[in-house]
């Protein structure tokens, strides 16, 4: 029997209420004290949203027939969690109702609301294979991986060039470390130039669509420093493609018998 609009959304808040009974318990407050549920009635209160004790009570009993989507967010940021933990009983039921009458994985379900797969949740019973649309999401995800990958080769170059010292070579096994590590900082550069021509043409493809590309932070203003590919002289990458001179093994010159400068003996 299908449910009405009322019992439906009478349903999501008792879902909703569970989850905040489940996080609430868990938090703790400034004091180290379990965190009271007038104390995340004040919390909410301070981001803005009033909300009275004996509502969270409520929800919590499973007796409040609503909630909003502004109430799910500082709700979620009042307990420090992700709001979807709230919608979704990750970790707590392995199902859940996801659309009326329709019980489903609840990890598939919150893949699907946070556009993660294309893939619409179905129910065992249910053979029809549904998809949704992701491609905005996906393209937002391809740029923080992009990112990620970024400052991966970025740290390895660091890692490298800060142990390719001769002293440490003597406690390598290959034949000629530094040769290894002329190789890897190749790789490392070559990698870093395609990751910024593929930021270059992602963020291109999002603005050709009507999209905002993510702004430039501090984990990508790699991008603002590089010219642009049309500009003349044009080098993807900042990092140098010759690798780094090795360090010298050979002792440093004896200073002179007569030399007297900072001499305190």
């Amino acid at each position: 029997m299908a449910l009405s609009a009322n019992e439906w959304a009478a349903q999501i808040a008792r879902q909703v209420g569970q989850g905040i009974a489940h996080y609430r318990l868990q938090a703790r407050d400034v004091q180290g004290r379990k965190l009271t549920a007038q104390a995340l009635a004040d919390r909410c209160a301070a981001l803005g949203l009033p909300m009275d004790r004996t509502v969270i009570a409520k929800l919590e009993k499973g007796t409040r027939q609503t909630i909003t989507v502004g109430e799910v967010l500082v709700l979620a940021r009042a307990l420090q969690i992700p709001p979807v933990e709230l919608l979704f009983p990750i970790g707590r039921q392995e199902n859940t109702e996801v659309f009326p009458s329709e019980v489903v994985d609840t990890w598939s379900a919150v893949r699907w609301f946070t556009g993660e797969t294309e893939m619409i949740p179905q129910s065992p019973y249910d053979n029809e294979a549904k998809r949704q649309d992701n491609e905005i999401v996906e393209l937002f995800r391809r740029h923080d991986r992009l990112t990620d990958d970024w400052w991966t080769q970025r740290d390895r170059l660091a890692t490298i060039s800060a142990t390719r010292s001769e002293s440490l070579h003597r406690y390598r096994t290959e034949p000629d470390p530094g040769a290894v590590d002329d190789h890897m900082m190749r790789l490392a550069t070559d990698r870093l130039h395609e990751i910024e021509d593929e930021m270059r043409a992602l963020r291109r493809e999002m603005t050709d669509r009507g999209l905002k590309p993510p702004a430039l932070t501090s984990a990508t203003s790699f991008l603002a420093d590089l010219p642009s590919p049309s500009a003349p002289g044009f080098q993807v990458s900042s990092i140098p493609m010759e690798p780094l001179p090795s360090e010298t093994t050979e002792p440093k010159a004896k200073k002179s018998p007569d030399h007297t400068e900072g001499d305190n003996e």
